[in-house]
């Protein structure tokens, strides 16, 4: 029996062959040679409790060292972070639901005695992170100039329509400029003007802006971008005249009216873009760019001979 124990302590070890020595799997360290009267003796002066314990299971297999960790957190950092996983880092809700995510998260749980999060409630925690994001913007740009980014991307057959937020924000610490994405909406009609305008204005309506609030709209060129910002300019204009048209009562209000005046202002970016392909439309141009293609394609082709 003393022969088989000896035999079996080189579980807890690995040999280098190189150094000539045995690694201990338990604390690291390093001893000459592989002989396992030394190996059984490092075990019972340095680790004789698992020692003990592996000999008196009759097991053959190292047995794992489980150790206890503590650290500061709550329900609200714990929720946060599930939140997170779910929308920043897009993990499908089931993520929430495998085996080896529970195993991990359940002994948090318990500890805070809070309920488990799973793709069943994760929606609830998001809807409330939402509206207490939307709460926080509302309250920041109340009363303040903003500047818009609006811009459409279409993939796999939809097309979303992405509303961005810029402000200044002056503080007595520090002055910083301020990035809000304020919505990402399904377009489900043609990207007409009109239909645009009306899209933008659910978005700032949504929190709280009004149009004479928006100092300048940057998009791209597109035709249909740029008849939203100036039916944005002529919404106010509109409804000056659709209720009382007589010359007398609209003199009166004249001095109470604001009139939007928003600033269009091209995506130098795209503005770019398009003079590239203006330029590659030249025949010598696009002549040259053919030929460093088809030489290209030549390079990366296989010849097999």
């Amino acid at each position: 029996m003393g022969r088989e124990i000896n035999k079996n302590v080189h579980q807890f070890f690995k040999f280098n062959l190189e150094e000539k020595k045995s690694i201990c799997s338990v604390c690291g360290i390093k001893l000459s040679g592989n002989h396992s009267t030394n190996l059984k003796r490092h075990l019972t002066t340095k680790h004789m409790d698992i020692f003990n314990e592996w000999n008196n299971s009759g097991n053959s297999k190292l047995t794992e060292e489980k150790r206890r960790i503590s650290y500061q957190t709550s329900e609200e950092a714990i929720v946060s972070s599930l939140i997170k996983i779910v929308t920043t880092d897009g993990k499908p809700f089931i993520f929430l639901d495998s085996e080896g995510f529970k195993e991990i998260m359940d002994p948090i749980y318990n500890a805070l005695g809070m309920n488990p999060v799973t793709s069943r409630n994760i929606m609830n925690f998001v809807s409330v992170k939402e509206q207490l994001i939307k709460q926080n913007i509302r309250a920041l740009v109340k009363g303040k100039l903003v500047s818009l980014k609006i811009d459409v991307a279409t993939r796999m057959d939809k097309a979303i329509l992405g509303v961005n937020l810029q402000m200044v924000h002056a503080s007595l610490a520090k002055t910083e400029v301020i990035v809000k994405t304020l919505g990402m909406i399904e377009l489900g009609e043609s990207h007409t003007g009109i239909y645009m305008k009306n899209k933008i204005l659910e978005i700032l309506d949504d929190y709280g802006i009004s149009l004479d609030q928006i100092y300048s709209i940057t998009s791209d060129n597109g035709r249909n971008m740029i008849k939203a910002v100036q039916v944005l300019n002529d919404a106010t204009e509109e409804s000056l005249f659709e209720d009382d048209t007589e010359s007398e009562n609209l003199l009166n209000e004249l001095d109470g009216i604001e009139l939007a005046n928003i600033h269009l202002v091209r995506c130098a970016a795209h503005t770019l873009q398009l003079c590239v392909f203006d330029v590659n439309k030249m025949k010598e141009i696009a002549d040259k760019i053919s030929s460093c293609r088809t030489l290209c394609k030549s390079l990366r082709t296989e010849t097999y001979r």
